[in-house]
């Protein structure tokens, strides 16, 4: 299309036949007839003191030919705003076809609530009134959308070409989460999609046409993603059809800067040592509680030891934090918590900080079981990373590594084992057993069965917590009170308001749970290392 045909034109000229003639299919060869003779004078070089002048006098004409041939007068029809109908031949071979393209591509990327009016008024013919009955509406929100979607379409085309960056060159995007976030976890896994919108949307609302626009994708293509973000959180709805991301989302170098200016902070005011010694100067208190693994030796404690003791000063220092706000921003009770992090295409990332950290990758899982002889059971893997395996993921199962390990079937005969270590097992029991020799969670002393991961119950883990955290409670407070304003000026300009509770009692608690610093630590100095990572019980345990 050159600059006279333009889309806007074509619109015109359909709406111009189609309140003249009865005959929807006469009013798109009137209007065929109409631009053909158009094209045809502009492509013979014609020169036009006013094109639309002459234009619209010539499509009067045309109209006129018309009465006059078909010997009758004009019957009105009633229409409420409207796109470009579809022109049928010669005219698509006067058009360019990528111009074509890009009307349908315009009216591909309307959003639902508008191409349903257009797909019933125009295509299927149906009357206002009857549209408004099917779906329900009101005639006026008919007739508005109808005028909006001729609008919206109008823009759609003008701004085609001005899609965003994450059509062609998506964020690199990392995340890390806490609590009930399974299903969540796995969408984001599922797609490269649900990751962009979350980038998207993490400042400001945004409609699945701002959406599209971005992602350079029709919205019928997003509507369903959208719904299944919303539904599992990730995203919510603050106005009708418009998006925000439910977490916080942060640039991966700004966070990374907090990070180690954290991780600075606790290496260089000796946390790690005085952690370390606390848990040392409880080990009469710990070994003399009432729980199966007592008797191990303390360094093979402390890879629990060392989890509970981050855990817990991450809850305190987070409550340290807290103070100064009174009470202002309380927890929003989540199911699960998500940070995210980001690189846009056009941004640069300093890779050399993580080289400044002093920590090891860390995570945990809970798994609970119901069993018919203990009740219900809980097995927590307290470091579930490398160098112990986790690699062998699988898409129909989401446990990873020693989390496969135990599971509602084979979880009994373990606390069995440390009840009666000489238990005669069953054919079944027997290949239980042999599973739990291979990866290290028994020991085969004589006739004896040695159970080599502790288990507790509640009430005893539960007292372990409050030792623990009566030593950690100064330190925690100490070290909250050096990093708190650092890590919130680094991180804060990034929350958006209604994130502030997340960021403080979430986003916060991270920079104060030092697990990953203290294992760093200790690697090599106060931890029992295995022989063989593989095989290994380290780090396990069992709540009943």
């Amino acid at each position: 299309m050159n600059e006279y045909i333009s889309g806007e034109l074509i619109e015109n000229t359909y709406l111009f036949c189609v309140k003249r003639v009865s005959d929807t299919e006469a009013a798109k060869d009137l209007a065929q007839d109409i631009l053909y003779e158009a094209v045809r004078a502009l492509a013979g070089g014609r020169e036009f003191v006013s094109f639309y002048s002459w234009y619209w006098k010539m499509a009067r004409n045309k109209y006129a030919d018309l009465i006059r041939h078909k010997q009758r007068p004009d019957m009105p029809l009633e229409t409420a705003g409207g796109i470009a109908a579809d022109i049928a031949p010669p005219i698509e071979k006067l058009i360019a076809e990528e111009d074509i393209s890009a009307l349908n591509y315009s009216l591909s990327r309307l959003a639902s609530a508008y191409r349903e009016i257009l797909i019933r008024f125009y295509l299927r013919e149906q009357p206002v009134n009857a549209i408004a009955d099917d779906l329900g509406i009101p005639v006026g929100t008919v007739k508005r959308r109808l005028f909006d979607a001729r609008k919206k379409l109008k823009e759609r085309f003008d701004n085609m070409n001005n899609i965003g960056t994450s059509a062609y060159a998506p964020a690199q995007v990392d995340w890390f989460w806490g609590g009930s976030a399974m299903q969540a976890s796995c969408l984001m896994d599922s797609s490269k999609i649900v990751q962009q919108v979350m980038i998207i949307c993490r400042t400001e609302q945004k409609s699945v046409n701002d959406i599209a626009d971005e992602m350079g994708v029709a919205p019928v293509y997003l509507e369903e993603i959208l719904e299944k973000m919303t539904e599992e959180k990730l995203l919510i709805c603050p106005a009708k059809e418009k998006y925000l991301s439910n977490c916080c989302v942060f640039p991966k170098q700004a966070y990374m800067e907090a990070k180690v200016y954290a991780n600075k902070a606790f290496h260089d005011g000796g946390f790690p040592e005085k952690i370390t010694e606390k848990l040392f100067a409880v080990k009469d208190k710990i070994t003399s509680l009432d729980f199966y693994g007592n008797h191990f030796d303390y360094s093979y404690l402390m890879w629990l030891l060392y989890a509970a003791a981050g855990d817990v000063f991450g809850t305190l220092g987070r409550e340290k934090c807290l103070e100064k706000y009174k009470g202002k921003y309380a927890n929003d009770g989540r199911d699960y918590q998500l940070t995210m992090e980001y690189i846009l295409p056009d941004e640069s990332f300093d890779g050399s900080l993580f080289k400044e950290l002093k920590t090891v990758n860390w995570s945990c899982l809970h798994q609970n079981f119901n069993t018919a002889d203990h009740g219900k059971v809980c097995f927590f893997n307290g470091f579930e990373m490398e160098p112990f395996p986790n690699d062998n993921r699988r898409p129909e199962d989401w446990r990873r590594g020693r989390d496969r390990w135990i599971d509602g079937n084979n979880i009994s005969l373990l606390i069995d084992l440390t009840e009666n270590p000489t238990k005669k097992l069953t054919k079944y029991e027997e290949e239980k057993a042999a599973d739990f020799l291979k990866n290290g969670l028994l020991k085969k002393e004589g006739e004896r069965l040695t159970v080599q991961l502790p288990i507790f119950t509640k009430a005893i883990r539960d007292e372990m917590f409050s030792i623990v955290r009566a030593e950690m409670e100064e330190l925690a407070c100490e070290y909250a009170d050096i990093i708190s304003d650092g890590v919130e000026k680094r991180l804060m300009p990034y929350v958006r308001k209604d994130m502030v509770s997340n960021f403080l009692h979430w986003d916060m608690r991270m920079f104060f749970q030092v697990i990953g610093g203290l294992f760093w630590y200790g690697w090599d100095k106060h931890l029992a290392l295995p022989e063989d990572f593989s095989r290994s019980a380290a780090g396990l345990e069992l709540i009943k």
